[in-house]
């Protein structure tokens, strides 16, 4: 009994097995039978590493003797071919390295805790190593959040394993138990994703660089798809949001990536295979169903940086040109309530302006250089009575309801009259500002 990062293991090799008992790979007729004589009996002995991976498998199984795995069989009866589904599609329950190098104790040398299960060819060396893990959910309906961190976790553990980045678990693995490997069975504790973060360091790539690499590979077909696909999804997501269904979305994704699909005109030896196009619909569907907002106020690329700048230093630019722009809009819906309150001869306060103008009072109060250049433009703008013959003065509802001709006489206006009755004041049929008395000079 040995102890690693708080687990407990214990080797349990795989049952002695002649080699002559087992078929070789390929051998024809055996593809079909049912009846295959060699399962392990730990993958039925509940609370054992091998029962849980027959538990967690599906109950349909894809399986083989070859790595195709094009026969679907019964998780019991699947197990009894070298190879099989470990995954479920929309589950992953077990993180499967493939290591094509023969070190498989590899993971004591780099720091890792110790896999649950080591699956070697008896021949070559090279392995499976398996990690139980919580389940993940990867189906259509799943978080991305967990998604992407489970691809992150993978990712960074299989860089220090030295295993193939790309496997991603499968979907097709060496069987555990079959007599065709040497399987080591080192104990049955389920990982959590935390956990097994905290022996590697995630890798954060910047975006910059992804651009960067990208434009290099404009050659590779996946990459020619994927841009042309996710644009074309930017661009159809909202219509089946509102009138649609994601399905029907994922099918004009399809049929987009079907169309797409002609490399070889575009001087390429093939076209790529149906499980990249798959794939690569899978992907784009889910993130942009569930986070593209795009909208026609995004302008994107309006102030034509320099494409090779850091995202971090771009995001700095564009928050520094936003707060700009709305600092100007603020300074102008200000401006245009001050000429509001000086048209209707109102005292230009904080309060009334922030009423106009839609603004709280503190937000006004921030502008008051523009409240002060309103006001002394109204001081020193010059009146021009050239073209004004009878001049036209506003007064208060008190001096209209008041005035009378010795009154106006004494004001030194004696041909004026009021032109409006006290009634109407009263009754505010007239607004005051348009309460006017006119004199003939």
């Amino acid at each position: 009994m040995r102890a690693h990062a708080s687990v407990e293991y214990q080797l349990v090799p795989t049952p002695a097995v002649l080699v002559q008992d087992i078929p070789a790979a390929g051998s024809p007729g055996l593809a079909d039978q049912q009846d295959i004589p060699f399962t392990n009996p730990r993958l039925f002995q509940p609370g054992t590493a091998l029962n849980r991976v027959l538990l967690e498998a599906p109950y349909k199984t894809r399986c083989s003797y070859n790595k195709t795995a094009g026969i679907v069989r019964p998780r019991e009866y699947a197990v009894r071919f070298p190879y099989m589904q470990v995954n479920r599609s929309t589950m992953v329950t077990s993180l499967v390295f493939d290591l094509d190098h023969s070190y498989y104790l590899i993971w004591e040398k780099v720091g890792l805790p110790p896999p649950n299960l080591s699956v070697l060819d008896r021949n070559s060396g090279t392995c499976h190593l398996y990690y139980f893990i919580t389940p993940v959910c990867t189906s259509d309906a799943a978080r991305s959040k967990p998604i992407e961190y489970l691809k992150a976790v993978y990712k960074a553990m299989a860089l220090l394993l030295e295993a193939d980045k790309d496997y991603h678990s499968g979907p097709v693995s060496k069987t555990p138990g079959h007599p065709w490997w040497d399987t080591r069975e080192l104990h049955n504790h389920v990982y959590e994703l935390g956990e097994l973060a905290g022996f590697v360091d995630l890798e954060r790539p910047t975006p910059w660089v992804a651009r960067k690499e990208r434009k290099d590979n404009a050659h590779s077909r996946h990459c020619q798809l994927f841009d042309q696909l996710r644009y074309y999804a930017y661009s159809i997501v909202n219509r089946y949001r509102d009138a649609g269904s994601y399905e029907q979305f994922v099918r004009d994704l399809e049929l987009a990536a079907e169309k797409n699909n002609d490399f070889t005109s575009r001087g390429h030896s093939a076209n790529l295979p149906q499980s990249s196009l798959r794939s690569t619909v899978k992907s784009i569907g889910r993130w942009t169903w569930a986070h593209y907002n795009g909208n026609a106020s995004c302008h994107r690329g309006a102030m034509q940086l320099d494409p090779d700048l850091p995202l971090p230093e771009k995001q700095r630019l564009a928050a520094v040109r936003t707060h700009e722009r709305r600092q100007a809009a603020t300074g102008e819906r200000i401006r245009d309530a001050c000429r509001q309150l000086q048209a209707a001869g109102e005292r230009m306060t904080q309060a009334a302006i922030g009423l106009l103008a839609g603004l709280s009072r503190q937000t006004v109060a921030a502008y008051k250089e523009i409240i002060e250049a309103v006001r002394s433009s109204v001081e020193t703008t010059p009146k021009d009575p050239g073209d004004v013959k009878d001049a036209a003065y506003q007064v208060s509802a008190a001096d209209v309801l008041g005035c009378s001709a010795p009154f106006l006489a004494v004001a030194g206006l004696p041909s004026l009259f009021c032109d409006v009755e006290a009634q109407d004041v009263l009754a505010g049929v007239l607004p005051l500002q348009s309460i006017v008395v006119r004199g003939s000079g």
